[in-house]
Protein backbone atom coordinates (compact mmCIF):
# COMPACT_ATOMS: atom_id res chain seq x y z
CA UNK A 1 0.00 0.00 0.00
CA UNK A 2 2.66 2.42 -0.94
CA UNK A 3 1.58 5.83 -2.12
CA UNK A 4 3.81 6.68 -5.62
CA UNK A 5 4.32 10.23 -6.23
CA UNK A 6 4.10 9.83 -9.83
CA UNK A 7 0.57 8.84 -9.14
CA UNK A 8 -0.44 11.71 -7.02
CA UNK A 9 1.05 14.41 -9.35
CA UNK A 10 -0.57 13.04 -12.61
CA UNK A 11 -3.80 14.54 -12.67
CA UNK A 12 -1.92 17.77 -11.92
CA UNK A 13 0.43 17.34 -14.81
CA UNK A 14 -2.55 16.47 -17.01
CA UNK A 15 -4.47 19.59 -16.13
CA UNK A 16 -1.31 21.72 -16.59
CA UNK A 17 -1.09 20.57 -20.09
CA UNK A 18 -4.31 20.93 -20.89
CA UNK A 19 -4.19 24.40 -19.96
CA UNK A 20 -0.87 25.32 -21.62
CA UNK A 21 -1.73 23.41 -24.82
CA UNK A 22 1.35 21.56 -24.84
CA UNK A 23 3.08 19.10 -22.91
CA UNK A 24 5.03 19.32 -19.29
CA UNK A 25 8.02 18.22 -20.83
CA UNK A 26 8.17 20.42 -23.92
CA UNK A 27 7.24 23.42 -21.25
CA UNK A 28 10.05 22.15 -19.18
CA UNK A 29 12.53 22.22 -21.77
CA UNK A 30 11.43 25.29 -23.21
CA UNK A 31 11.79 26.69 -19.49
CA UNK A 32 15.55 25.45 -19.04
CA UNK A 33 16.50 27.16 -22.71
CA UNK A 34 14.93 30.40 -22.06
CA UNK A 35 16.53 30.30 -18.34
CA UNK A 36 19.91 29.59 -20.01
CA UNK A 37 19.73 32.02 -22.82
CA UNK A 38 18.70 34.94 -20.17
CA UNK A 39 21.71 33.77 -18.08
CA UNK A 40 23.70 34.33 -21.08
CA UNK A 41 22.57 37.33 -22.36
CA UNK A 42 22.68 38.79 -18.71
CA UNK A 43 26.49 38.00 -18.66
CA UNK A 44 27.57 39.48 -21.52
CA UNK A 45 25.83 42.93 -21.02
CA UNK A 46 26.91 42.58 -17.14
CA UNK A 47 29.78 40.37 -16.88
CA UNK A 48 33.11 40.23 -15.99
CA UNK A 49 34.55 41.05 -19.60
CA UNK A 50 32.10 44.11 -20.15
CA UNK A 51 32.73 45.55 -16.70
CA UNK A 52 36.75 45.92 -17.68
CA UNK A 53 35.64 47.36 -20.85
CA UNK A 54 34.19 49.84 -19.24
CA UNK A 55 37.50 50.32 -16.82
CA UNK A 56 39.69 50.43 -20.02
CA UNK A 57 37.04 52.98 -21.77
CA UNK A 58 37.23 55.49 -18.49
CA UNK A 59 41.04 55.10 -18.26
CA UNK A 60 41.37 55.99 -22.13
CA UNK A 61 39.37 58.96 -21.97
CA UNK A 62 41.02 60.52 -19.01
CA UNK A 63 44.68 60.10 -21.00
CA UNK A 64 42.57 61.50 -23.84
CA UNK A 65 41.69 64.49 -21.70
CA UNK A 66 44.96 65.29 -20.57
CA UNK A 67 46.47 64.86 -23.94
CA UNK A 68 43.85 67.08 -24.85
CA UNK A 69 44.64 69.95 -22.41
CA UNK A 70 48.46 69.53 -23.17
CA UNK A 71 47.84 69.89 -27.15
CA UNK A 72 45.54 72.91 -26.27
CA UNK A 73 48.69 74.90 -24.26
CA UNK A 74 50.69 73.85 -27.49
CA UNK A 75 48.11 75.49 -29.21
CA UNK A 76 48.22 78.47 -27.62
CA UNK A 77 51.71 78.71 -27.54
CA UNK A 78 52.78 78.36 -30.91
CA UNK A 79 49.78 80.72 -31.40
CA UNK A 80 51.06 83.40 -29.33
CA UNK A 81 54.24 82.63 -31.07
CA UNK A 82 53.06 82.98 -34.91
CA UNK A 83 50.80 86.31 -33.77
CA UNK A 84 55.08 88.03 -32.22
CA UNK A 85 56.43 86.82 -35.74
CA UNK A 86 53.31 88.57 -37.80
CA UNK A 87 53.94 91.59 -35.83
CA UNK A 88 57.51 91.63 -35.88
CA UNK A 89 57.10 91.64 -40.02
Amino acid sequence: MGLSITNDIEPMIRKFEELLGLSFKVFILTAIVVSILGVYVANLLFGNHSLRVLQNLKKEKQHLEVEIDHLKKENAKLHKQYLEWMDAQ
